[in-house]
C-alpha cells in the first residue's frame, strides 16, 4: 500500500514535469546562419535564412537575400546545420526504455498516464518530430496522440497501429496489449473497423501465417476500403512470402534465417515492385539484428544520460537502470552484419522502398537516443551515403505516409518542423545525437 501510494505520488511529480514543458512561445522565428539541408536531397545550402509564422515555414533564402523581418526572435544556427524534423517510422512508445520489454507489460495501466508521454516526449528532446507507433492499446496510444496534437503535451506527431489483429494459437490467451486477438473472418473483420473507428491510421497483422485464407481477406478488405495501409513482419522467409502473396504494403523488420534472400522471393519483389503498388520495408537494423542493446549495455553514459527519463517517476527509473545493470548481453552471431547487408542490398536492387524506423521501445533502443543510433548503423555499418538516409528520415517519410505536401521538406509552406544540430551530419551522421534547436509546429521546444 505504502509502496503504491509513493508510486502514485511519484508518478504525479513526472507527470507535473511533463506539463511544465508544454507550450513553449510560438512567435515569428528567424533561422540565421547555419547550414540549410532542406530534406529534399537536393545540395546544402550555406548561410541560410528560414522564417517561421503561424506554425507555417514563411521563404527561405540567405543572409544575402533574405533579410529578418521586424518582430521574428532571431536565433543564431551559426555552425549548425539546420534540417526538417526527423522521422521514425517504427516506434513503440510504451516501453520507456526497460532492457526487458516484457517486464514492462506490469505498468500497463501507467501507459497513458506516464510512459508514452515521457517517451515521446523524450523522442521530441532527440529531434524526432513525427513517429508511428507498430503496437500500442487503442484507448492509450490514440489519447496520447490527440493531446500531443491539441498541445496539451510535447511530443511528435503521433501516427498510430494500435494493437496488432493477432491470431492465437488453439488454446492460448494472452493479456499482451500489443494484440487484439481474433476468432474468425466476422471477428477480425469487426476488430478491422473497430480499430480503424477509433482512429488507427494503419492496420499491422500479427502471426498472420496462422490466420486463415477467410481472417487474412476480412482484415485486408476492410482495410482497403477505409484507406489504409496495411504492415506485418517480415522476419523470415516464410513470412515474406505470406506478405507478398497478400499484397501488402509494409513489411517490418530483417530476420537472419537465411544468408540471403531466396530466388523466388527476388523474383516476387521485382515483379510487385515493377507493377505496383509501392512496396515499404521498415528493416529496424539496430534493434534485434544489429545489436544495439549490447552496445548499450557496455555504455553507461546513455544509459545514465538523465534526458533518457524525462517524465519518468523515480521508481520506474531506478527498475530501468537495474534491468540494464543485470542485462546479460547476447552472444552476436559472426555472419548477422554480413546477412543484413547482403539482404538490404537485394531489397534496394530490386526496387523496395527502404522506410526509416529503430524499433524504439525495444531492447537497445533507448526512445531519447533510438534514432540517432539507427542513422548511424545506416551510414557506419550498411554503407549508405548520409544525404540518403536524411531522406529517408525527413521527405522520404513523409511520401510514405501520404503527407508531403505538408512537412517533410524545409520549404515555403509546410509545417515548421525544424532541428539545427552542431556540425555536418553528410561527415559525421552522429551529429543527430544532440540537437541544439527543435522546433514543432513552430514552437520551440529545446
Amino acid at each position: 500500500m505504502r509502496t503504491n501510494r509513493l508510486l502514485g505520488l511519484c508518478i504525479a511529480i513526472g507527470m507535473s514535469t511533463v506539463l511544465a514543458a508544454q507550450q513553449p512561445a510560438a512567435g515569428p522565428l528567424a533561422l540565421v546562419g547555419g547550414t540549410l539541408i532542406d530534406g529534399s536531397g537536393g545540395p546544402p545550402m550555406r548561410d541560410s535564412v528560414v522564417l517561421v509564422r503561424g506554425g507555417r515555414i514563411e521563404p527561405v533564402g540567405t543572409v544575402e537575400t533574405l533579410p529578418v523581418p521586424r518582430g521574428h526572435e532571431r536565433i543564431s544556427t551559426e555552425g549548425m546545420t539546420v534540417l526538417p524534423g526527423l522521422w521514425d517510422l517504427h516506434v513503440h512508445l510504451i516501453y520507456s526504455g526497460h532492457p526487458n520489454a516484457g517486464v514492462w507489460f506490469k505498468h500497463s495501466a501507467d501507459f497513458e498516464r506516464v510512459t508514452i508521454p515521457a517517451s515521446a516526449h523524450q523522442m521530441l528532446m532527440g529531434g524526432v518530430t513525427s513517429v508511428r507507433d507498430m503496437a500500442a492499446p487503442p484507448d492509450a496510444i490514440l489519447a496520447v496522440k490527440k493531446r500531443i496534437a491539441s498541445g496539451e503535451l510535447p511530443g511528435p506527431t503521433l501516427y498510430a497501429a494500435g494493437p496488432a489483429l493477432a491470431k492465437l494459437a488453439p488454446g492460448q490467451t494472452t493479456t499482451t496489449p500489443q494484440f487484439l486477438p481474433i476468432a474468425d473472418a466476422a471477428d477480425a473483420r469487426a476488430k478491422t473497423r473497430q480499430l480503424i473507428d477509433a482512429g488507427v491510421d494503419l492496420v499491422k497483422m500479427f502471426f498472420v501465417d496462422r490466420m486463415s485464407a477467410d481472417e487474412r481477406t476480412a482484415i485486408i478488405t476492410e482495410a482497403r476500403a477505409r484507406g489504409r495501409k496495411i504492415a506485418m513482419h517480415g522476419q523470415n522467409d516464410a513470412e515474406v512470402r505470406l506478405g507478398l502473396a497478400l499484397g501488402i504494403d509494409d513489411f517490418q523488420h530483417i530476420g537472419i534465417d537465411s544468408p540471403e534472400y531466396a530466388p523466388d522471393i527476388i523474383a516476387a519483389l521485382r515483379a510487385r515492385t515493377k507493377s505496383g503498388p509501392p512496396l515499404y520495408w521498415t528493416p529496424t537494423v539496430g534493434a534485434n539484428n544489429l545489436l544495439n542493446a549490447d552496445y548499450i549495455a557496455t555504455k553507461p553514459e546513455l544509459i545514465h544520460d538523465p534526458e533518457a527519463y524525462l517524465g519518468l517517476p523515480q521508481p520506474l527509473v531506478d527498475e530501468i537502470k537495474a534491468g540494464w545493470r543485470d542485462l546479460q548481453p547476447r552472444t552476436a552471431r559472426p555472419d548477422t552484419e554480413a546477412i543484413i547487408k547482403r539482404k538490404i542490398a537485394q531489397l534496394q536492387e530490386a526496387g523496395v522502398q527502404l522506410v526509416f524506423g529503430s524499433d524504439e521501445g525495444s531492447t537497445g533502443e533507448l526512445p531519447r537516443h533510438a534514432t540517432w543510433m539507427d542513422a548511424d548503423l545506416w551510414v557506419r555499418v550498411l554503407g549508405m551515403p548520409p544525404m540518403e538516409v536524411l531522406r529517408s528520415m525527413t521527405s522520404g517519410a513523409a511520401r510514405m505516409m501520404g503527407v508531403d505536401a505538408e512537412v517533410g521538406t524545409v520549404s515555403g509552406g509546410k509545417q515548421a518542423d525544424l532541428i539545427a544540430v552542431a556540425g555536418d551530419p553528410l561527415r559525421y551522421i552522429n551529429v543527430l545525437r544532440d540537437p541544439k534547436v527543435v522546433i514543432k509546429g513552430g514552437r520551440r521546444y529545446k
